[in-house]
């Protein structure tokens, strides 16, 4: 499969699924927000905010893009797609993340569709390589209706980057995504786990993020900001977020979608929590931490952003 083509598989999952997308509205002019006050409740333990938001924080080492980023917009219209884009380009710099530069591929992609479990479905029939999912993993995966869905492809690698592997697996992710066989033409000289040097802080391997995606409902999307969608996906895609996420915090981009009493406000951006789980996460040089400090680090990330 070229990078081309996986443009093109976008781009015919979204016309299989959907008819146009629509597009994000701006505010109406002359409205203002001060009225509108998002009151938050007692302060919530930190580290509980990140094991209920991060997918299985704590528990095994998360994984973050080491490779530079290529975000990438694929559902709106031409103008607000490259409106949303800049702005997830420009929270992705502010946030830690390193960024390739425009016109690049990208390994990024937040996709919009009016039914974004019918688009994974059709997009794992196409891709598989782009799933970890078994097919009864899939189902699961796509059985419960939500605004948004994502998920990333992810590879272990040595603490300095190199891919492992043994006699028969090399770079299974590439293969899988290159529609390869796992198995086919593997080197014998392949590189496996040498510089070892594990501790009850560090590890000896790494877990990198080759690509992530995070479908949208474009029918949800109308009375919704760019900024505000862009800072939505921009979480996805830096994070391996929790498909329910963002009901336990309403001040949260990702409870953009939730339900709300009367004349309550709904978070224009992404919030202090928000940023800083992902400058926990982005802003330590190496990210080869064991999985309690990592959470540790992120925790402790989001308490100063609270103590601020």
């Amino acid at each position: 499969m070229t990078r081309i083509s996986l443009a093109s598989t976008l781009i015919a999952c979204l016309a299989a699924a959907s008819p146009a997308a629509s597009q994000p509205t701006q505010p109406q002019a002359g409205a203002t927000t001060e009225e509108n006050i998002l009151v938050e409740g007692a302060r919530a333990d930190p580290r509980a905010m990140v094991v209920d938001t991060i997918n299985r924080a704590g528990v095994v080492p998360l994984a973050r893009f080491e490779d530079k980023i290529c975000p990438g917009v694929v559902g709106l219209a031409p103008a607000p797609a490259e409106k949303v884009l800049q702005l997830i380009r420009a929270d992705i710099a502010a946030l830690g993340g390193n960024l390739q530069n425009i016109g690049c591929t990208a390994n990024a992609t937040v996709i919009f569709t009016p039914e974004p479990a019918e688009f994974v479905r059709k997009l794992a029939v196409k891709q598989p390589g782009f799933f970890n999912f078994s097919p009864a993993g899939l189902k699961q995966f796509t059985a419960t209706p939500r605004p948004v869905v994502s998920w990333h492809v992810t590879e272990v690698r040595d603490r300095d980057g190199n891919e492992l592997g043994n006699t028969r697996e090399v770079g299974m992710a590439k293969l899988r995504i290159l529609d390869q066989p796992a198995a086919a033409g593997v080197p014998m000289n392949a590189r496996v786990l040498r510089n070892t040097g594990a501790t009850h802080l560090y590890t000896s391997s790494r877990e990198d993020m080759l690509f992530g995606f995070a479908v949208v409902d474009s029918s949800r999307i109308q009375g919704k900001t760019m900024e505000q969608l862009a800072a939505l996906a921009t979480l996805h895609l830096m994070l391996d977020i929790k498909q329910n996420a963002g009901a336990n915090n309403p001040a949260s981009i990702l409870s953009l979608f939730d339900e709300r009493p009367a004349g309550a406000a709904m978070p224009d951006g992404l919030s202090s929590f928000d940023r800083a789980m992902i400058e926990g996460l982005y802003r330590p040089q190496e990210n080869n931490r064991s999985a309690v400090q990592q959470l540790s680090q992120i925790a402790a990330a989001v308490r100063k952003a609270s103590d601020r």
